[in-house]
């Protein structure tokens, strides 16, 4: 009765005089009549509302619901990480909530991602972190999957805090593409020039990341189980990307090469020339240089000479020879404006035949000497040694596998395997 009182809000008499608090209060809330004047008068008696003001609750109750939540939440409420606190921080802009799912979730996925590849790999040992707490995380969103969570409280807290807000809907994809895009067409302008070198390149940038993961952990496996020392974790992650970007890298100038701007390769192993005669390395097959005086393609080269970049130029030259055909508003549109019989760097090719750019600068032969190609010579032979690299790893560790899963099977029944929760 204290919380909801019997009261005489206005000039009614009668039955009508005595209402209960908590009534009044729906009542004025929900009443359209013109004569309520949005619920400050009754439309009755048109007189004013009189009204006590509302009851306070005990100051114990307004702790309750933190008494309730486990220690760990309370410590994370109490000391938030900073993660935790940049997204605190953009929930409480109100024009940042729809701006910042566009904005990070695409990057978040990409580390989402890029880390359960890892994970696979043998590159990286620890598990997901909390969200909240940073503790080992059991649980993860259902809808964009990349918040992760070790208890229900703890998804809960997170939820009416700050996830609700910047959680990544299938709604905001579209969204995240049309920024991006316009992002990547403003600051890289040669995106809409060569779009089929970028893609390339994105596509050489994947390969060059699961080259070195392959690598990455297969010796950090070979080196746990054989000399019993655990190098994964976030050096070893952070050096596979470093190498990654490095790698590709070697890949984008090996691919500008064949189109024609071999001054793009970066020649490596010519960098380390006075290195490897200092250490009096001895010149392989497959990693001579344009400064050796015995320079010859290695069959690695053939083999990417004659099954990759020649088919590859066929295939530009009969695409080029289908726009040719079309219509003259196709060719107009598609076909480059600047015609010059020099910018053909393969002998096979005329610029008056041909309607795209990249097929009159696609040369096959771009690593023989007579085209300046040993940087690109021996930026393909560090690429190969490093393929080279990944296949002995990964060769190597399918055959410690087999050999482990044998001698588990040959003593089973002597040693069982312990139970494990």
């Amino acid at each position: 009765y204290a919380e909801n009182p019997l009261l005489a809000p206005c000039e009614c008499s009668g039955s009508m005089a005595f209402v209960h608090y908590l009534c009044i209060e729906q009542w004025r809330c929900r009443s359209h009549h013109p004569a309520a004047k949005n619920g400050l008068n009754c439309e009755t008696c048109n007189a004013s509302y009189t009204l006590p003001p509302p009851p306070s609750r005990p100051e114990a109750e307004e702790e309750d619901w933190m008494e309730a939540m486990p220690p760990h939440v309370l410590a994370a409420l109490r000391h938030p990480h900073p993660c935790w606190q940049i997204g605190a921080a953009i929930v409480r802009r109100r024009w940042l909530r729809p701006i910042a799912p566009v904005l990070t979730s695409p990057i978040v996925a990409l580390y989402c991602r890029a880390r359960r590849t890892l994970k696979k790999r043998g590159v990286s040992r620890r598990r997901w972190a909390c969200s909240l707490c940073r503790r080992r995380a059991r649980w993860k969103c259902v809808r964009c999957l990349r918040s992760y969570y070790c208890s229900r409280q703890c998804q809960n807290v997170s939820w009416h805090i700050v996830h609700k807000h910047v959680c990544y809907k299938p709604g905001r994809f579209w969204w995240s593409v049309v920024v991006y895009g316009l992002a990547f067409v403003y600051f890289i302008p040669g995106v809409l020039s060569y779009p089929l070198i970028y893609d390339l390149g994105l596509l050489y940038l994947f390969f060059s990341f699961m080259l070195m993961g392959v690598i990455g952990g297969g010796i950090a496996t070979l080196m746990k189980r054989e000399v019993g020392i655990d190098i994964r974790g976030r050096t070893l992650e952070v050096s596979v990307v470093c190498l990654t970007l490095w790698m590709g890298l070697i890949c984008w100038g090996l691919l500008w090469g064949f189109f024609g701007e071999a001054d793009q390769c970066m020649g490596v192993m010519d960098k380390f020339h006075g290195l490897k005669s200092m250490l009096r390395i001895p010149s392989l097959s497959f990693w001579k240089t344009q400064s050796d005086e015995s320079y010859s393609l290695s069959w690695t080269h053939h083999l990417l000479k004659n099954c990759v970049l020649h088919p590859s130029k066929v295939v530009m030259d009969t695409l080029d020879s289908g726009i040719l055909k079309t219509g003259p508003f196709i060719t107009n549109w598609i076909c480059s404006v600047d015609v010059d019989e020099s910018s053909s760097s393969s002998p096979d090719s005329t610029s008056s035949n041909s309607c795209l750019q990249l097929t009159r600068k696609a040369n096959p032969d771009f690593m023989l000497p007579e085209h300046d190609g040993g940087k690109c010579a021996s930026d393909f032979n560090v690429v190969t040694g490093f393929c080279y690299l990944a296949v002995f790893v990964h060769v190597l560790g399918i055959i410690w596998k087999r050999r482990e899963r044998n001698n588990r099977r040959g003593g089973g029944r002597h040693h069982p395997r312990p139970h494990q929760d």
